[in-house]
This record gives structure tokens, C-alpha cells and sequence, in this order.
């Protein structure tokens, strides 16, 4: 049988019909683990907007991905990209997150014909896949994709969780740290949306990390299913200290909210922390939902890893460098991959 590789060019309305074919798919029960919504062709077209139509960093060239046809021209496979800007000492480096690699069980055979067209675009792009399969994950270890290492996660809980006396017993498991003590920060507030920065600087630090602007950041607090929340730390003039994005999440009777995404520009590096004891002392003040009851932060891999041990969970994400980048270190998030804009 012979099959045609496509690439994806349009908007979320002119590419209907692969989002009918991926909510079939779905139907068809040849998706181990569906989310919600994912056999709804209009939840994929929503998906699309998110990745394409709404973001800051899409043009019109920008790669979206690929789809493979067979003989007859029916879709059989996607392949779907969203397109980043990483930047290194402010230098941009373009960028792709990989998702929805989906391919129909009597045509798996096409499938390293896909990865094949993928992997051609790793010679310009830093590629990003933040959720692959077991099968995935091997062959991305193949493929010369390197793994962010380990999560270590971090908890704070609230007043109404136990506060300080909860916070002692988790430190004794090493699972929580004693934030940055009070400083004088008259001036500084805190933006519960990105359009109130003033500025952000850049830092200079020669690691790989996501372009910041006003209008990513914008795009970032506002895509995907789960409930989120924008924290951003400035100081007297508008400049932005630190940020974090928080996604909510409900468990056994306690209210989270985990900060996902987050970037500390301080030279101390003291910032995120000065930003998590203000959401622990004054949540209503900073944007944060009244019933959350417990701050979760994960950290990727040993560097900015705080003395205390952390919980240990494994980590999904994968990167590869370009090979004229390869000398630079990533700075790696657990907002990296497509789950966040699901």
C-alpha cells in the first residue's frame, strides 16, 4: 500500500477533517487512555486554536505536524506540532512540542515514516516530547532524545492545612524547605495577570529555556482544560522577579494548586521563593483560589534542586538540541509538553 505524508498548513477551521479523524479514532477504541473529550471532533478543533491559532509563537510557516494518507487520501495518522521560541542568553531558538501522535492499527507499518519526517526537523528545531508511550520512550532514547531526569516535588501547606505545623512535619520527610525570610518589599506587588509587568528582563545564564513575553505568558495562563492561575512577583518599577503558573487539582478532600510552569529572574535566585511564601501568607491577596489549602512545586533533574531531598516521581520529558546547540544546558519545567494545552 502506498501512503502520502502531508504537512499540516491552515488553521483549526480549515483542518476540520483531522480533527474528525482523531475524535474517530478515539471512538474506535484504539486510544488506550482517552481524556474527556477526546472523541469530540469540537474538543480537537478547540485543541487546535489553542496550539495554533492562539499562540504568540505561531506563524504562518511554523510547522503544525504531518498527516499520513493512504491510497484512497483518507487520513490514517497525525502527527500534530505546537511551535515554541526558547531563547539562550536572549537568543531565540526555535522550537517544536511534539502531540497526538495517533495511527491506525492496520497501518502501523507507516508509522517510522512519520518519525522519519519528524526527526528531519530536529536539525533546526529544539524538539520537545512531553508525554510518549512506554513504546515512545524507548525509541525517542534511540532516536538521540535525552530525558530531563527525575521530578522532585515539593509541598506547602496553607493555614488551613495545618500551615507551620504541617509544613515542620513534611520537612522532617524532606518534602518541604524553609522559604526566603521576610525582606523589605515595599513596592513590589503581585500581577495576577501578565499584562500587569511592566518589563521582564532576560537573563543571561547560557541555559535553554522558553521565551518569556507578556503575550506568551498570556497564552500560557489561559489554553487548556484545567483551571490555572497566574502568579507574577515584581518589584517597584514593573519588572517581573519571578513567575509561576498553577494548575488546580482536587484530591482526597485537598485543594492543590501545582505550579507547573515558573521562572525565577532574580540574581540570589531567591524570588520564586519570596513568590511561594507570599501565596502561603496572603492568598487572597494574590490571585489564588480561596479553597486551595496546599502549594505544590517540581523541580526537573539536580540543577535549582533546594537542599531538601523532595519527593522523588518519575519524569515524562524528552528534548533534543540542536546539533549547533548542543554545548548549552536546558532548563527544563514540568509545563514543557502538550498535556497543559489538552
Amino acid at each position: 500500500m502506498g501512503y502520502r505524508i502531508q504537512e499540516v498548513h491552515g488553521n483549526a477551521e480549515t483542518n476540520s477533517d483531522i480533527a474528525g479523524f482523531l475524535a474517530a479514532f478515539v471512538r474506535d477504541g484504539e486510544l488506550g487512555k482517552p481524556k474527556p473529550g477526546d472523541d469530540d471532533a469540537l474538543v480537537w478543533a478547540q485543541r487546535f486554536r489553542w496550539w495554533w491559532d492562539d499562540n504568540p509563537f505561531c506563524q504562518e510557516i511554523s510547522p503544525k505536524g504531518f498527516v499520513l494518507r493512504d491510497d484512497d487520501g483518507s487520513i490514517v495518522g497525525f502527527n500534530g506540532m505546537i511551535p515554541f521560541e526558547y531563547e539562550v542568553n536572549g537568543e531565540i531558538v526555535p522550537s517544536l512540542v511534539t502531540t497526538t501522535f495517533f495511527v491506525r492499527e492496520a497501518h502501523r507499518s507507516a508509522v517510522m515514516g512519520l518519525l522519519t519526517r519528524q526527526r528531519s526537523l530536529a536539525r533546526k528545531f529544539h524538539m520537545i516530547d512531553g508525554s510518549p508511550s512506554p513504546e515512545m520512550r524507548q525509541l525517542l532514547g534511540r532516536l538521540g532524545y535525552e530525558k530531563s531526569g527525575e521530578r522532585y516535588q515539593y509541598f506547602f501547606p496553607l493555614s488551613s492545612l495545618g500551615g507551620s505545623v504541617s509544613s515542620a512535619v513534611l520537612r522532617g520527610f524532606g518534602w518541604c524547605f524553609e522559604l526566603p525570610g521576610e525582606e523589605d518589599e515595599s513596592g513590589y506587588y503581585m500581577a495576577t495577570h501578565p499584562e500587569e509587568i511592566e518589563s521582564i528582563p532576560v537573563l543571561q545564564d547560557g541555559k535553554l529555556r522558553r521565551r518569556i513575553t507578556i503575550e506568551s505568558l498570556s497564552w500560557l495562563s489561559s489554553v487548556g482544560t484545567d483551571e490555572r492561575s497566574f502568579f507574577g512577583l515584581c518589584n517597584e518599577f514593573g519588572e517581573l522577579v519571578a513567575y509561576a503558573i498553577g494548575i488546580y487539582k482536587k484530591r482526597c478532600g485537598v485543594n492543590a494548586c501545582l505550579l507547573m510552569d515558573y521562572v525565577d529572574l532574580q540574581p540570589d535566585r531567591n524570588g520564586l521563593g519570596r513568590l511561594i511564601r507570599r501565596l502561603t501568607k496572603s492568598k487572597e491577596k494574590c490571585g489564588l483560589h480561596l479553597d486551595t489549602n496546599l502549594l505544590s512545586w517540581s523541580v526537573l533533574g539536580s540543577a535549582g534542586k533546594p537542599v531538601a531531598p523532595g519527593l522523588r516521581r518519575d519524569s515524562f520529558l524528552y528534548y533534543q538540541i540542536p546539533k549547533d546547540r548542543l554545548n548549552c544546558e536546558k532548563s527544563c519545567v514540568p509545563f514543557e509538553g502538550d498535556l497543559p494545552l489538552l
